[in-house]
C-alpha cells in the first residue's frame, strides 16, 4: 500500500502527534483517545514513553502519625503537552500548550498515559486498529514514524518495517528503518494508511559509532493493548467499552489489593 499524501496524510501522520515536557526534558505523544464522559465535556488522553515523563513522578518518604513510621509517597507533578497548530497544511505556526496529569504509567513495559486538563474534545486522535488487528503488518512494509526529533515540531521519516519480535531488556518490541532521533521517544509508528502501530522508544547504538537512526525500535501496539486491558483502560481501543464503568473497575481492584495487603 502506498502511503498517504496531502491533507489525509497531515491529519493521519502529523496532527494528532503532541510535544510532552516535564522539567527541562521532553519527548513525544499521539493523542489516542477524546471521548465524550457529560455533554459538553470530554476526556482525552495521550499515550508516551514513561521515560518521557519519568522527571513528572518521585518517591518521598513521609511520615504517617497513625502508623507511628515513614511510609512510601508517589508524588506526581503536571507536564506539559503541546498541541500544534499549523497553518497551509505543513508550516507549524505555535501550540496550544495545555496541563496535563500522569494517570497510569509502567516503568518496566515504558509506557505512560496523561491526560489533558481540558474538557474540548481533540480534533485529531490517531487511528487505532482493532483489537484482533493489531499483528497485520509484516517486515518490508511501509512504515511512517512521527515525533517531535531533537524537540522540533514533529517530523515525518519513511522507512520500512524491518524486524518483528526483537527481544530488548527482555520485552518484545518491533524494528523500523524509518530514521528517529532523541525526542521520537513517545510518538508513533504509523503503517502507510495511517494505522497507528506502536511507539518508538529506542534507537540501536554501537559504542564507538553512536546511535544508528535507522534501526529504530518501537513497542508493538499489540502490546501496548495488553498493558491498557491489564490497568482497566481498554475502553480507548476497544469501542463496546466506556470510560467510567472501566475507570469503576480499575478503582475496586485498586481498593481490593489495598485491603489484601493490610491483612
Amino acid at each position: 500500500m502506498a502511503s498517504l499524501t496531502g491533507l489525509e496524510a497531515h491529519e493521519k501522520y502529523l496532527y494528532p502527534v503532541v510535544r510532552v515536557s516535564c522539567g527541562s526534558s521532553s519527548g513525544s505523544g499521539t493523542i489516542i483517545y477524546s471521548g465524550m464522559v457529560e455533554s459538553e465535556k470530554y476526556s482525552t488522553y495521550i499515550l508516551t514513553n514513561h521515560h518521557v515523563i519519568a522527571g513528572a513522578i518521585r518517591i518521598a518518604d513521609e511520615w504517617d502519625s497513625d502508623l507511628g513510621k515513614e511510609i512510601k509517597k508517589e508524588i506526581r507533578s503536571i507536564v506539559y503537552v503541546e498541541v500544534f497548530k499549523y497553518r497551509n497544511l505543513s508550516t507549524p505556526v505555535g501550540t496550544m500548550k495545555l496541563e496535563a496529569d500522569v494517570v497510569i504509567y509502567n516503568k518496566t513495559e515504558d509506557m505512560a498515559i496523561v491526560k489533558i486538563r481540558l474538557d474540548d474534545k481533540m480534533k485529531y486522535i490517531a487511528t487505532l486498529p482493532a483489537k484482533d488487528k493489531t499483528e497485520e503488518y509484516r517486515v518490508a512494509d511501509e512504515s511512517i514514524a512521527s515525533g517531535c526529533s531533537l524537540g522540533w515540531p514533529p517530523l515525518l521519516s519513511k522507512g520500512l518495517i524491518t524486524r518483528i519480535g526483537l527481544q530488548a531488556k527482555s520485552l518484545p518490541f518491533d524494528m523500523s528503518s524509518a530514521q528517529i532521533i532523541f525526542g521520537n521517544s513517545g510518538g508513533a509508528m504509523f503503517t502507510a494508511d495511517g494505522t497507528l502501530i506502536g511507539v518508538p522508544s529506542m534507537i540501536a547504538s554501537m559504542g564507538w559509532s553512536g546511535v544508528v537512526s535507522h534501526m529504530g525500535l518501537f513497542i508493538p501496539i499489540k502490546r501496548i493493548y495488553e498493558w491498557l486491558e491489564k490497568e482497566h483502560y481498554d475502553f480507548i481501543y476497544d469501542p463496546a467499552k466506556d470510560e467510567k464503568t472501566c475507570l469503576e473497575a480499575r478503582e475496586k481492584e485498586i481498593e481490593e489489593k489495598k485491603k489484601a495487603a493490610k491483612e
